[in-house]
């Protein structure tokens, strides 16, 4: 099963280092995933010590998968079994259409934390 983890255009350096955290990979192993793919937007991957970009890696039994920006997601959708993203209204409307489980983080260092709204009206709406 593949995760994709997605971070929009900007830079999401702790969604980024989160998906990449030793408790993060280990339960993503435990419920069977065998693939994430990171798209790290302008996030400093490198900082955190744990991958260079544009590169794949196999590490706690995950083949690990970063880049930074792709003109299209639509087969990085097709192809996840879970989405973890930002709370970006396109990620999110792309997500759902497909059917697909999706796991939102707002992004707080964005204008007027406009995320948090988001993910809050979803969590409204039952999503």
């Amino acid at each position: 099963m593949r995760v994709l983890v997605t971070v929009g255009s900007t830079k999401f350096d702790a969604l980024v280092k989160a998906a990449l955290s030793q408790p993060v990979l280990n339960v993503l192993v435990q419920k069977g995933y065998s693939d994430i793919v990171i798209q790290c937007g302008s996030s400093h991957v490198n900082e955190f010590g744990s991958l260079d970009v544009e590169g794949d890696v196999h590490r706690h039994g995950l083949k690990i998968k970063v880049w930074r920006f792709k003109p299209s997601l639509d087969e990085e959708y097709d192809a996840a079994d879970l989405v973890i993203g930002h709370a970006g209204s396109g990620t999110i409307l792309d997500v759902l259409r497909r059917g697909k489980p999706l796991i939102i983080v707002p992004n707080p260092t964005l204008l007027d934390n406009h995320q948090e709204d988001m993910a809050h009206a979803m969590a409204t709406l039952g999503h």
